[in-house]
């Protein structure tokens, strides 16, 4: 019994040291990939990409100018905007995704991202516009 427990434990220590170099190795690697440039300089600090809301299309979304809509905004969620220009929340919903799609797209084809980083931005960005829907400034 003695035997058989020092050897599972023995095992488990060589699993243990395989399974972390295996992690360290392949980290390793990651970190010497060639054509994820972009990711590289994102986890060196430098933004490869930003999203600017065009409040000129948001406007006219929301059925106003953007002197109105800046006045509401500066009040108001966008979710209530909506409800008082009879807008639903999917179609508000809807329109952000749009939005962000489009300027992901744009730097896509402007070689400023690559498609692992839309794969990972696009990860969080229900909750992410879901947020944005509802915030107050």
């Amino acid at each position: 019994m003695k035997n058989l427990l020092s050897y599972s434990l023995t095992a488990f220590i060589c699993l243990f040291l395989m399974s972390h170099t295996a992690v360290a190795e392949s980290l390793k690697m990651e970190s010497n990939r060639g054509p994820l440039q972009m990711k590289e300089e994102a986890d060196q600090g430098k933004v490869v990409f930003e999203f600017k809301t065009d409040f000129v299309s948001m406007a006219k979304f929301f059925k106003l100018n953007v002197k109105e809509f800046h006045q509401l905004r500066d009040k108001k969620s966008m979710v209530e905007i909506a409800q008082m220009q009879g807008i639903n929340r999917n179609e508000l919903f809807n329109y952000l995704v749009t939005q962000h799609y489009k300027h992901l797209e744009l730097a896509y084809q402007k070689k400023q991202i690559d498609l692992e980083f839309i794969m990972d931005y696009t990860l969080h960005l229900k909750e992410d516009i879901i947020w944005e829907m509802h915030v107050k400034k």
